[in-house]
């Protein structure tokens, strides 16, 4: 068959993978190489017919690659299901091995996996593997450590035990993810510490958690967790016992944390290692680059000495001075809310920016309000729940999708309010989309209601709504349904018809002919009425997402004209899915601001005057 395939994304073409011996020889005093075939390990076939579920995988060996400190030792990937996930199997997946001294023909089993492999590193003294495995439909994801004994690490004595087990969509329960470095050999291994390099003995990994999501929100944490490899065969190799910790063995000590309490947050952006290797020296002492900033102070980089053994203090060299990057914006403020919707009681939160001058709790002056969101699918109702920002963060502005620049016309800004599609048939996360319209309406009236009857912050009567991509099409589907909640809406780079992506979209794997009411339900195209509030259409000329090709903004705009919807199209000439031309992005958002200040703003004033019919404009 041929190599190239116009179905499917090139992750999924053909694709052979061989062993070559590279051979030196002198030709005119110049060293030249040759690489001389050895044996091919892997050839799979265009993938234009794999199953659509999520879990899905490709039959055969996949994922080759090289592993450390075996020699020439090469790892792959291979489905027992034949990829498969709705086969009943105990395994579904294996990662093996192939030797360079058995001229790479014979297989070595390291680890079968219940669920679908995700990840695998390989300490560069070869006597520890790290494998994680994770499956979408349960939202389980299991660590693993495989441990090779023997002076020279032995691939067939090994010890397998459980490292930790945890629902993945469930930020509070995230641990950290273990950190990477450069090998020796110019490899990714997983950093660790010990008391001499490649001695058997306990092993210390990093973990870090970029976010590190709690009640207090966001608060960034490095840990140390040890191991000993000595006493790893006296735990059972197939068992979770770890009673609420997020490891089932090991001791963890927390050796860096955001400073929180101070008003600040923090982030580490780089653990800094001279030795040249993934080895850190166990002399009590790790340098780490991180970030500090706050609502008002832009990020700025700071070098820290932090202890491998206990919680370190705040001594820290400010290597970086940078200067507030929007004074427009200055003097605003930032909250985290809370409320909860109607339908499920399911309890949401939000991040709200006041512009300057306004407080919280001033129900004096009502200000216009724009909501901009994004939906999430979720197995359950607690990780939909879960906080996902942090009070103390900077606003990173991007001009064309950032709805903060709006604060300087006075709007209180709803960034990224939680609009979560929970699972509702059962355990099957599959059918969350079956109530995605109810679950979108209620999400959308508690936010607003929130801020305009509980708060009385803002005006009912001037509430805006937009978002891009999903986001664009979670607007126009709620100006169609939540009735008069909105004043107007402006959606960028959507799809508004899901026949014409009939296969599955974002989270939903069911196919048109699989569930075709909720295709239906769900397209905007197929639900439009004259009595809709004004939406603003922007899409790229040149949208490359197969989802969102332009086309969906084209027939969406005259579905909207011929049913007497008051709408404007904007298409921005040579535009993916994300605008990056200085002419396109000033353009959109010269557009985005006459439609709120017609739309919203000054609705009352406009109301007096009668609105003309529908817009178009292309530049």
């Amino acid at each position: 068959p041929a190599p190239f395939s116009r179905m499917v994304s090139y992750k999924f073409f053909a694709r052979r993978t061989t062993v070559h011996k590279l051979l030196a020889h002198n030709n005119n005093k110049e060293t030249q190489y040759k690489g001389e075939f050895v044996r091919e390990i892997s050839k799979l076939d265009a993938d234009e017919l794999s199953y659509s579920a999520y879990d899905a995988r490709r039959k055969g060996r996949r994922s080759c690659w090289w592993s450390e400190g075996h020699g020439a030792l090469i790892c792959f990937v291979e489905a027992l299901d034949d990829g498969n996930p709705n086969t009943d199997i105990e395994y579904r997946d294996r990662v093996c091995a192939l030797q360079e001294n058995d001229a790479f023909t014979k297989e070595v089993e390291i680890i079968k996996l219940a669920s679908g492999f995700r990840q695998m590193g390989v300490l560069e003294t070869g006597d520890l593997a790290i494998v994680t495995e994770r499956w979408w439909k349960t939202k389980l994801e299991q660590t693993w450590l495989v441990y090779f004994k023997g002076g020279s690490p032995n691939l067939l004595n090994k010890t397998q035990v459980l490292l930790s087990e945890r629902i993945y969509e469930d930020k509070y329960s995230d641990p950290g993810n273990i950190q990477y470095g450069t090998s020796r050999t110019g490899t990714k291994c997983p950093l660790h510490i010990r008391k001499k390099f490649g001695e058997q003995d306990d092993v210390s990994l990093v973990l870090y958690n970029n976010e590190g999501a709690g009640e207090e929100g966001y608060i960034p944490f490095l840990d140390i967790i040890t191991i000993d490899l000595a006493n790893l065969e006296n735990i059972s190799s197939r068992s979770s016992s770890n009673n609420g910790s997020a490891f089932n063995i090991g001791d963890v000590t927390q050796i860096w944390e955001s400073n929180h309490e101070a008003g600040k947050f923090e982030r580490i952006h780089a653990i800094l290692n001279s030795s040249g290797s993934t080895f850190l020296s166990d002399d009590d002492s790790l340098r780490v680059l991180i970030s500090q900033e706050s609502p008002e102070q832009p990020p700025n980089h700071y070098l820290c000495d932090l202890k491998t053994n206990k919680m370190s203090g705040r001594n820290a060299v400010r290597i970086t001075d940078y200067e507030h990057p929007y004074p427009a914006i200055k003097g605003y403020s930032k909250h985290i809310i809370k409320y909860s919707r109607s339908l499920d009681g399911v309890t949401l939160s939000a991040t709200l920016y006041l512009p300057a001058g306004h407080d919280i709790n001033d129900k004096g002056q009502k200000l216009p309000l724009f909501f901009w969101a994004y939906p999430r699918s979720f197995k359950s109702a607690s990780a939909a729940s879960r906080l996902t920002d942090s009070p103390f963060r900077f606003p990173e502005i991007i001009p064309f999708k950032s709805p903060l620049v709006w604060l300087t016309l006075g709007f209180a800004i709803l960034d990224g309010p939680a609009i979560p599609i929970i699972a509702t048939a059962g355990d099957d996360p599959s059918h969350f989309n079956d109530t995605f319209v109810e679950q979108l309406v209620s999400s959308a009236e508690a936010a607003v209601n929130y801020l305009c009857s509980d708060l009385g912050i803002c005006d009912p009567d001037r509430v805006a709504v937009g978002g891009h991509s999903y986001g664009g099409f979670m607007t126009a589907n709620l100006l169609i349904h939540s009735g008069n909640l909105f004043s107007c809406g402006i959606a960028r780079s959507g799809a508004y018809n899901r026949t014409l992506t009939p296969f599955g979209f974002q989270r939903e794997k069911r196919t048109f002919w699989d569930a075709p009411e909720v295709y239906a339900k769900m397209s905007p195209f197929f639900n439009l009425h004259s009595n809709m509030s004004p939406i603003l259409l922007v899409h790229g000329g040149d949208d490359e997402n197969n989802g969102t090709y332009t086309d969906q903004s084209v027939r969406m705009f005259s579905a909207f004209r011929a049913s007497g919807v008051v709408s404007r199209l904007v298409v921005l000439p040579y535009e993916g899915h994300h605008y990056r031309a200085r002419e396109n992005v000033m353009h959109c958002l010269a557009e985005t601001e006459n439609w709120l200040r017609k739309h919203c703003i000054d609705k009352t004033q406009n109301e007096l005057i009668s609105e003309t019919s529908n817009e178009r404009s292309k530049i």
